[in-house]
């Protein structure tokens, strides 16, 4: 259907509030970079049954989603609904109209340094042979895509999410997924080029190593270097509403 396998990142949705629910998962899932530009969604028949609601009710989410300007419907040869193109710019534009506050990097940044610092520590404990050496092929490939804004997003959000499935905790993974959305609608707009991303503390070898020695309490604390090094590259952009 897919061919990715984005789909087992959904479960079925109680009634109330279902399609603004189903909207902010799809919409999750595309800033975490599970969905990336040009994907295709299923039918909307497929996606009801997937999220165990009403097909009426998965209409009224594309049609959010359409209005955020995230997903694209297309007609004729190749027809149906799409991630579109150029989707790191929209969502840079939608948040530019809401922009991050300085107490909210802050709040993102320990959040973080909680969520994704425990699953590197317990990735360092339990991560297999073969996980570790996914890692090593993900921290690659983040560093082959330095000059590419997107290519490089898409990477670095796979790195962390894989990072995260390697502490063997599903509610760890699902936590990531949401702050590498949070991640990814913060760097969106942001003017740094590849130097901002190319810093010892912005790329991944230290923390991966930490892990790859089976170190958790080393890889605990390369994590939050890293964290922190993404809001100090963040902060000095902050424009403070009036007043504030």
């Amino acid at each position: 259907m897919d061919g990715k396998g984005w789909t087992q990142h959904v479960e079925p949705v109680r009634a109330a509030g279902a399609a603004e629910a189903i909207a902010r998962r799809l919409s999750e899932l595309i800033g975490a970079r599970i969905l990336v530009a040009g994907d295709r969604l299923p039918p909307e028949k497929t996606l009801a049954e997937l999220f165990g609601v009403a097909v009426m009710t998965v209409r009224h989410s594309m049609a959010v989603l359409r209005e955020d300007g995230l997903i694209e419907t297309r007609r004729g040869r190749g027809a149906g609904t799409f991630v579109v193109p150029d989707i790191l710019t929209r969502i840079g534009e939608l948040t530019a109209l809401h922009p991050y506050t300085r107490a909210e990097i802050e709040e993102l940044t320990a959040w973080r340094i909680a969520v994704s610092g425990e699953a590197s520590a317990r990735a360092a404990r339990l991560a297999s042979d073969a996980g570790l050496a996914r890692m090593r092929e993900l921290e690659l490939a983040a560093d082959a895509a330095l000059a590419d804004p997107e290519a490089y997003r898409t990477a670095d959000a796979g790195l962390h999410l894989h990072i995260a499935e390697l502490s063997g905790s599903r509610r760890l993974l699902e936590a990531e997924q949401g702050i590498q959305h949070e991640l990814t609608r913060l760097l969106a707009g942001h003017p740094g080029g590849t130097g901002s991303r190319s810093t010892p503390d912005q790329r991944h070898r230290a923390l991966a190593s930490a892990i790859e020695d089976r170190d958790p309490v080393r890889a605990r604390a390369q994590f939050a270097v890293h964290a922190e090094a993404t809001a100090d590259l963040c902060l000095p952009f902050v424009q403070e509403p009036a007043g504030a």
